[in-house]
């Protein structure tokens, strides 16, 4: 039985910058990587982009074909991991292999949720979450057809836009009442609505898909809860996902609604760390764990998560929920909370003449959440001042003017800013450092043991 040093369970982004994070502390110890798709290291959120014609296969990928040799990875692809043995420090795999670790990260991310509508497993329907899902949809689009997505989330609104580029004539349902219910307020979420009636999708909000009658193959003929019928060609289910903790549940590993970590991305097993979308991280401004499902929140736990398992006490920042999109033109950035709970927020906004609209939520004087739709030049401070808990409230009537800056806190606070930013970069190019560390040459390209 092969034994490494570390086995990565999972092949994308808090995969891979795990992997990265090792070797920049640890240049020879032995490491695999399971991958259950049949690709290398590819981007999941280009996926509507390749289907729509923006980029080509090529631009898929985000690491060259030479990663893997580079780390001293051995590349297991389309190989499933089927159980734990968490008391030998085993894994095996859908073959029937084994292997010994000595470190496991779980980086298995999310699975699409399906929901239980009556006649939809009689329908050849896809989801949109991979990139053999986006073969099939240019195949099945290769002339046109009546598309129906099920979901108006992010994953569902991409898909629409993609399929709109592909000559569909696309409707999307949607259950709550608006589109991108999650990541948007209301006011955000008619934009968006608007911009893509306008190009001809259509949109039903506030009703269910409630029964499937199939047509054979892709086609069939949806029901909704109003008594409305809808016919297509093509269905697409995008009505949310759920994290991939089963392999940690089956071992025996303390999960709740993903997989719980601690501050330094262990589980509760020793020698067993997870990261990405199926881990259940500290969320800075709910004070809770959570899982934020988004593509940088990955590569950052990725990245912690492999500095911990190389021996280095790496503390995970945190995160919070953002989403930064764009929607035949129109560009939408959100992140933190962007539809208060209750009257404990605060809430400022603005509209401007050209129709561009931004918002910054505040509690007890701390940013804890902005939208902006349309005009999102300089939204980049108000996301890390959320990611600072930043109190804001002397400076709360300028955070929504458009040259908003460090020049609107006072001297003392600006001071004090740059001194931390100034700490941070020295701190960073210590050797060993977070972000710092010498290029990894894998001298243990390849070895076992």
């Amino acid at each position: 039985m092969d034994t490494y040093r570390y086995c990565i369970i999972g092949n994308s982004a808090a995969a891979v910058n795990a992997c990265e994070a090792i070797r920049s502390l640890d240049e020879e110890g032995s490491m695999a990587i399971f991958g259950e798709e049949d690709y290398r290291c590819y981007s999941r959120p280009l996926i509507s982009y390749l289907v729509a014609g923006v980029i080509d296969s090529r631009g898929m990928y985000y690491r060259s074909a030479s990663f893997y040799r580079r780390m001293g990875a051995d590349f297991h692809r389309g190989v499933r991991v089927e159980a734990l043995d968490l008391r030998r420090r085993t894994l095996v795999t859908e073959k029937g292999e084994s292997y010994r670790w000595n470190r496991l990260l779980l980086a298995t991310g999310f699975k699409p949720f399906i929901p239980p509508v009556e006649g939809l497993e009689a329908v050849d329907y896809l989801t949109f979450v991979s990139w053999d899902d986006a073969k099939r949809l240019l195949r099945l689009t290769a002339r046109p057809v009546r598309a129906l997505v099920m979901g108006a989330g992010l994953i569902g609104m991409k898909a629409a836009e993609a399929l709109h580029a592909r000559k569909a004539e696309v409707t999307v349902v949607e259950k709550m009442e608006r589109v991108l219910p999650m990541a948007l307020d209301a006011r955000a979420s008619a934009m968006v609505a608007e911009r893509c009636r306008s190009r001809g999708i259509g949109i039903v909000t506030g009703e269910s898909v409630v029964r499937v009658e199939p047509r054979g193959g892709h086609r069939g003929r949806a029901v909704l809860e109003g008594g409305a019928e809808l016919d297509f060609d093509l269905l697409v289910v995008a009505v949310g996902v759920r994290p991939r903790s089963e392999l940690a549940e089956e071992g025996g590993i303390r999960c709740s609604g993903g997989i719980l970590v601690d501050e330094h991305l262990r589980t509760s097993h020793e020698g067993v760390f997870a990261a990405g979308d199926t881990a259940k991280a500290v969320d800075l401004v709910r004070g809770e764990p959570a899982v934020n499902a988004l593509w940088p929140v990955a590569a950052l736990q990725g990245k912690y998560a492999g500095l911990n398992m190389a021996g280095k006490e790496a503390t995970y920042p945190g995160s919070n929920s953002m989403n930064a999109v764009e929607f035949f033109g129109l560009p939408v950035l959100s992140a933190g909370v962007v539809n208060p709970p209750d009257p404990s927020y605060e809430v400022i906004d603005r509209v401007g003449e050209d129709g561009d609209y931004r918002k910054v939520v505040l509690r007890n004087g701390v940013l804890t959440g902005m939208l902006v739709a349309g005009n999102i030049e300089r939204a980049g401070i108000l996301t890390s001042l959320i990611q600072e808990r930043a109190n804001v409230r002397r400076v709360k009537n300028f955070l929504l003017e458009e040259g908003f800056g460090h020049i609107h806190f006072p001297r003392a606070v600006r001071q004090e800013r740059i001194v931390e930013v100034v700490a941070g970069l020295s701190k960073a190019a210590e050797p060993g450092g977070v972000g710092g560390g010498k290029a990894s040459r894998a001298a243990g390209k390849g070895r076992k043991g």
